[in-house]
């Protein structure tokens, strides 16, 4: 049991290292400047990695399933590292795909597996109801990695060139291996079914058949999704307000670091908002106005403003539904019951990516009044009741 609670660090080591996005501060100028292409193969590219995505989704989750939860975050990290070294070996479209296509692979070696050891960690330690505290720092470790790496890629490229930050991932993305490596297997309270498509097709049907699930599933990939566009528009919106290149990091971490302070806040700001409904609520109805802010912005100070509050709130309430989630599944199903939400999300995500891109190139301001829109009516269609919020 001693050794069952050294999981929560290592868990929080693993996050920290596998979002060591050094590059996240020069995203854009990484694919436009060193890697030459437009920002619609951008959106392609992101397009691509969440077909694929989609794709591995539930394969792997029920691969964690299956086999471990451990085996599969150790998949996840040492996937992760050679997309970080494909990326950095040339900067040719065709080797973009294949890198994305690696890192897809690893994101979906991750998702679900990770979020399933440490519930079931906590559940075999007695202290499941820890676990709205457990995924909020788990994330916030995780947008930790992000707000540290950010500024400093952003200091390493102006340095040493745009392709060096990629390099430092993938030495991050090694260590999270060795991490996934220690960490202990909680014993499953169900025997482990080793047929893949079995456990695949069991867990696909639990998730359409739960009404809850399916409205906690459809409020979190909607606003997730629209809200993740603003990660991909921010510099060239905030450029075109005449912010420099060197600042980009900088905003990253400012939004990043906010998102830590909400995480692990969910309690206060639910009692502040008069239920955990209404802070669902709000915290999708907050990116909608920003986006339609942002668009009408001529001012750079309310443009970082509106970003900051943008990716804030609409990217860290998943973390909170996914806390609720865990509640209406047990131990034998979790990872591919997660996983699935995962692949409605890449779905959603493949649509989207594309679109955003077409818009963006015509007309930046025209992208931002359409996000803005769709997450406000996303918000408003929301199905979720105060029931389905199990604490």
């Amino acid at each position: 049991m001693n050794r069952l609670r050294g999981n929560i660090p290592k868990m929080f080591a693993f996050k920290f290292l596998v979002s060591m996005h050094f590059f996240a501060g020069v995203l854009i100028p990484f694919f436009l400047d060193w890697g030459g292409i437009t920002f619609g193969q951008v959106m392609l590219l992101q397009s691509w990695f969440v077909i694929w995505l989609f794709i591995l989704e539930v394969p792997t989750g029920a691969f964690a399933d299956a086999f471990t939860w451990r085996a599969s975050l150790m998949c996840g990290g040492l996937c992760m590292a050679l997309a970080a070294l494909t990326y950095a070996s040339k900067p040719d479209f065709r080797v973009f795909l294949a890198a994305e296509f690696l890192w897809a692979l690893a994101q979906a070696f991750v998702s679900g597996a990770d979020q399933a050891l440490g519930y079931d960690t906590l559940k075999q330690l007695g202290q499941e109801s820890r676990s709205k505290d457990l995924f909020a720092k788990a994330a916030g470790f995780e947008i930790g990695g992000i707000m540290v790496s950010a500024p400093i890629g952003s200091l390493i490229a102006a340095h040493y060139g745009l392709r060096a930050p990629m390099v430092c991932m993938a030495a991050a993305y090694a260590l999270s291996f060795l991490v996934a490596a220690a960490m202990i297997e909680p014993a499953r309270e169900s025997p482990v079914e080793k047929r893949l498509l079995s456990v695949m097709l069991d867990g696909l049907r639990y998730a359409a058949g739960h009404r809850a699930l399916r409205a906690l599933a459809f409020d979190s990939v909607t606003i997730y999704v629209l809200s993740f566009m603003m990660i991909w528009l921010f510099q060239p919106t905030l450029k075109a307000l005449g912010l420099p290149m060197a600042a980009y990091g900088f905003v990253t971490a400012a939004f990043t670091g906010s998102q830590i302070l909400v995480m692990n806040s969910f309690d206060r700001l639910e009692r502040w908002a008069g239920g955990r409904r209404r802070y669902l609520l709000l915290s999708a109805l907050i990116p909608g106005a920003a986006y339609l802010a942002l668009g009408a912005a001529t001012s750079l100070p309310l443009a970082i403003f509106c970003v900051v509050a943008l990716v804030t709130f609409g990217m860290s309430r998943s973390v909170l539904i996914a806390n609720y989630m865990n509640k209406h599944v047990d131990s034998g199903r979790r990872a591919t019951v997660l996983s699935s939400v995962g692949m409605a999300r890449q779905m959603l995500s493949a649509v989207i990516y594309p679109t955003v891109g077409w818009l963006a190139e015509r007309s930046l301001r025209g992208a931002l009044f359409a996000l803005g829109g769709a997450a406000l009516c996303c918000a408003l269609a929301s199905s979720v009741s105060e029931a389905d919020l199990v604490d």
